[in-house]
């Protein structure tokens, strides 16, 4: 882990003085709203001129996008059984203040997302293991990324909590069943989330994991940055301004999604949406179904009864399917 994220009970400092008055602010650029995120365009190209087409994968078989082998009542079905075997966690507050639009140049939120999270969720074993994760990146695709040990031994640890969990364990046998995984689902997630991988440019500098859980820049434009706590961890530190909803779905007790325009290190992200207050073996499991059962496409499922929808995308790098990108559609 480089450097040190000191997690506390209450996220007080930046409420009290708004996220101006928290380290590096910036103004907000205008962006035309994309119809899909701007780095999927780059993915879904990349894919298509490398690869092509479904493979099997280090014992996994990812299936096109019109010939998935999970119907959409299945994969609801198979959603809210994780769903249902998920232990959740205390649920942190937030306020969402006014609502905005991709094309907005306002301010529609003054304060901070986040007023408070229970010190008992942020010390959840997966959730403190995935914060270790967060400071092992560089923010910009055009910068080698450097592997420690140390890092690849924190992987590690992430990835042994995360298999003993009801859920994976659940998603681990689903698979099975549908013929989606021979062998071991960690070593699957292994490869399809920390494969490292270039994007765009010579240097291995994203991978499947970075880009959705932790976030990029790419062009001056933010991308991926679909997880909560790094939102969190980032808007505590000073480096991201949220700027208001788009759109919001109440998963009861078990989380909520949010859509969102947001400002990292001084560039923007005018649409992005991001689950709030779930477990990332919740997170994972849900990506990871989509993207093996129905890749490249809106995968349908379902959550307290919420239907909404998972978009992946795969990125092929020296003949592995990877994931390119994972994000909730509301």
């Amino acid at each position: 882990m480089r450097g040190c994220w000191c997690v506390t009970l209450v996220v007080v400092l930046c409420a009290a003085a708004g996220a101006a008055g928290c380290g590096r602010h910036a103004a907000t650029t205008t962006i035309a709203p994309p119809t899909v995120e701007p780095e999927i365009q780059t993915v879904r190209a990349s894919s298509q001129n490398r690869a092509g087409g479904s493979r099997r994968q280090g014992g996994s078989r990812s299936r096109s996008s019109t010939n998935s082998v999970m119907s959409t009542a299945q994969l609801r079905a198979a959603s809210e059984e994780l769903l249902a075997l998920d232990t959740g966690m205390t649920q942190p507050s937030t306020n969402v203040q006014g609502q905005t639009s991709g094309s907005a140049t306002g301010d529609a939120a003054p304060r901070p997302l986040f007023t408070s999270v229970p010190g008992t969720s942020l010390s959840k074993d997966t959730v403190r293991l995935m914060q270790q994760l967060l400071d092992n990146y560089e923010p910009q695709t055009t910068r080698q990324e450097t592997i420690t040990n140390a890092e690849r031994a924190e992987e590690n640890q992430f990835l042994q909590a995360l298999m003993q969990t009801p859920v994976m364990q659940k998603l681990e046998t689903i698979l099975q069943q549908k013929d989606l995984l021979q062998g071991r689902l960690r070593d699957i997630l292994k490869l399809i989330w920390f494969t490292p991988y270039t994007r765009g440019g010579r240097h291995l500098a994203s991978s499947g994991f970075e880009h959705v859980f932790v976030g990029e820049v790419k062009n001056r434009k933010v991308s991926g940055f679909h997880n909560w706590l790094s939102f969190l961890k980032e808007e505590r530190e000073g480096d991201l301004d949220y700027k208001g909803y788009i759109k919001k779905l109440d998963l009861g007790n078990k989380g909520e999604i949010i859509k969102m325009r947001f400002v990292w290190l001084s560039d923007t992200k005018p649409v992005g949406t991001v689950f709030i207050g779930t477990t990332p073996e919740l997170e994972m499991a849900l990506y990871t179904l989509c993207f093996l059962a129905k890749p490249n496409s809106r995968c349908p499922v379902q959550l307290a009864g919420k239907k909404f929808q998972i978009q992946t995308w795969t990125q092929s790098y020296q003949g592995k399917t990877l994931v390119g990108s994972a994000y909730p559609e509301i």
